[in-house]
């Protein structure tokens, strides 16, 4: 109990703790080439508003990841420009019409909240749908309506050229998606030296898995028979890790040390991939024949060509029955509506404080007329960026960090063409600091936004900051009073859903461990994982909450841990099995599978789960253990 208090009560150093993750020099370089050279050109053609459009675009563009597949990460560039482009023609339109302007915001404030839900490239989309509708109702466009979209398009497009110029994919050389997959033999050699106590080894190796199998399978359009050569091997490749993994499972639940060399020859199968050189002949392991054989399956399957490879980890459906299912899970998902409600609600607040300004100098809240606080709401609310409550706390901090600094060089530098170096820094900060945290991220953004806005602007600088900085505090307050405390389910632990899920691919892996056929299994043992993996990432999210949800959320953890275990227990009496044990009783896998569903049912209503109606451990063979831990998990479950 009191180490679940201390987990609770660490929520704010969580919350502020920087990533440790490398610093992207060359993305910060190219923002800065970016920014400097749009606001170069914008003061050479005395067009600063057409400069604020063009960078806007840019900004878009350096919030995206920049890791991963080249496919994902040009789609996902594309894509908010696209979304970024609409929201501004429809932002546009609706300018300078009152309530009709608020109608609109709310409109597509609303469609940005569902659309979040579908995946991670929707919701960056999303967001410069939204991003970009507040500055097209905020700010008049330089003449006709489509000169807008055209600067914004080509600022956007400007950055995506530098980014494809420094990925340099024409080159003949591995790429992400050779080093994801190289990460998965790697992270598999680090489980091994880290025998017989894994620690988080082995949770990065299951996370290696996930993001190989996204590197490899998601956002592409054509079909199996469609992919090169390279692409088969790598799948190849991927596939042919799945028995290590089994056996490594074997490895860390003996409580032995691992056999000497094991390490060292995954390794060389991590570094043939990672160099892409199916010829490395890399020496085969002599140890236990537990470990040999899987070695030696991946060692041959470097050479040997594959123009039918299994499908053991899954394909991608087809283009039209992924948009399917897309549009389906953002029309009816009750969590997607429940945000973009929230966020519609908001947004609507701040439109209407913007377009009715005399509202709040009534209520004695200095502003103007502007876009900055309707932008602080969509930024801090975004639905998937993490705690509602810590991002508002988190914005207000680090814009006031920021715009003192800000303050004194907008003061101290006149306008003109020392902008250029100005703007070079500040965008050359984005992809720096975003990499460190939320905090920081906002403490980059804000000084180019600050900036910019600066150049359009008839207003003094340091009235023009300390309004920006009334506006954030403002929509701080708009999203932590309206978008936080009036929804109760705000401050409650929502990982139910996550747990509901892995219970189910649990119960769905134990029916196909024992009978089912190994593409199926192994399919099977996957989603476990990923569901896992989820569960793990919403806990560590919900901990970043203040009490009570921080505490509610530490008492879950115990109950991951026992899942955990009873996935390895399973997947140890699987591997047995195969290897010439007795299968386990039919009646014991179904006895434990329908317990699994119930307790799904029980986590899903919020209800205690029945008492489990098991036999004993001396009549269920290899699952004598995971009934032991069966049980164990229903004294954990916080019920």
């Amino acid at each position: 109990m009191g180490a679940t208090r201390a987990a609770a009560g660490n929520w704010l150093s969580r919350a502020l703790a920087p990533s440790r993750e490398p610093l992207p020099w060359l993305g910060a370089a190219r923002a800065a080439v970016a920014f400097g050279t749009v606001t170069a050109v914008a003061l050479a053609l005395d067009e600063p508003r057409a400069g604020l459009l063009a960078a806007a675009g840019m900004v878009l563009a350096t919030m995206r990841p920049d890791t991963g597949p080249y496919r994902s990460r040009a789609l996902g560039l594309a894509a908010s420009q696209l979304a970024g482009a609409a929201g501004l023609v429809v932002g546009q339109f609706a300018h300078g019409h009152g309530w009709g302007t608020v109608t609109a915001t709310t409109a597509v404030a609303l469609l940005s909240g569902l659309v979040s839900s579908i995946g991670t490239i929707a919701s960056g989309a999303s967001l410069a749908l939204l991003f970009m509708n507040v500055i097209g109702t905020g700010l008049p466009g330089p003449g006709e309506w489509w000169l807008p979209l055209l600067f914004q398009l080509a600022g956007g497009a400007f950055y995506i050229v530098l980014a494809v110029l420094s990925w340099r994919p024409w080159r003949r050389r591995p790429g992400p998606e050779h080093r994801a997959v190289a990460d998965v033999y790697g992270r598999a050699a680090d489980l091994v030296d880290a025998a017989p106590h894994p620690g988080g080894a082995r949770t990065a190796l299951s996370m290696a898995v996930d993001t190989a199998q996204d590197a490899l399978m998601c956002h592409r359009v054509r079909d199996k028979e469609h992919w090169g050569e390279e692409t088969r091997w790598l799948v190849a490749m991927l596939n042919a890790a799945t028995p290590l993994l089994e056996a490594l499972t074997l490895l860390i639940r003996s409580a032995r040390p691992a056999p000497p060399g094991l390490a060292e020859a995954v390794r060389r199968i991590a570094d043939a991939v990672r160099s892409g050189n199916r010829d490395a002949g890399t020496a085969p392991f002599r140890g236990d024949p537990a470990f040999a054989r899987p070695v030696e399956f991946a060692r041959r399957r470097l050479s040997e060509a594959h123009p039918e490879d299994p499908d053991w980890l899954g394909l991608p459906r087809p283009l039209p029955a992924r948009a399917y299912r897309a549009a389906r899970m953002a029309l009816t998902s009750a969590a997607a509506w429940r945000y973009g409600l929230r966020l519609a609600l908001c947004m609507a607040i701040a439109s209407a404080f913007v377009e009715f300004p005399g509202v709040l100098h009534d209520l004695w809240i200095p502003t103007v007329h502007s876009l900055w606080l309707p932008l602080t709401v969509a930024v801090v609310l975004k639905p998937d960026f993490g705690s509602v409550f810590v991002r508002s706390l988190l914005r207000a901090v680090g814009t006031v960090a920021a715009a003192v600094p800000t303050l004194l060089v907008l003061v101290a530098v006149p306008r003109g063409w020392a902008a250029v170096p100005l703007a070079a820094l500040f965008g050359g900060l984005i992809p720096v600091l975003k990499a460190r945290s939320y905090a920081m991220r906002t403490v980059a953004v804000t000084p180019l936004m600050l900036f910019l806005f600066d150049m359009t602007s008839p207003q003094p600088s340091d009235e023009l900051v300390l309004a920006r900085l009334s506006d954030t505090l403002l929509g701080c307050l708009i999203v932590m009073v309206f978008g936080y405390a009036l929804w109760p389910w705000s401050r409650r632990v929502r990982i139910g859903e996550r747990f509901t899920a892995g219970f189910g691919a649990l119960a769905d892996y134990l029916d196909e461990a024992f009978t089912g056929p190994r593409n199926v299994r192994a399919r099977d043992r996957r989603a476990l994982h990923r569901s896992l993996d989820a569960v793990r990432a919403d806990l560590r999210e919900v901990q970043s909450e203040p009490p009570p949800a921080g505490r509610a959320g530490a008492a879950w953890w115990p109950v991951l841990g026992a899942l955990d275990a009873l996935v390895d227990t399973v997947t140890a009496a699987s591997v047995k099995v195969r290897g010439g044990a007795e299968p386990p009783p039919r009646r014991a896998a179904r006895a434990i599978s329908a317990d699994l569903r119930e307790m799904a049912a029980a986590v899903r209503d919020g209800r205690p789960p029945r008492t489990p109606r098991l036999p004993g451990p001396s009549g269920e063979g290899v699952l004598g253990e995971a009934a032991v831990q069966i049980r164990r998990l229903h004294r954990t479950l916080p019920l």
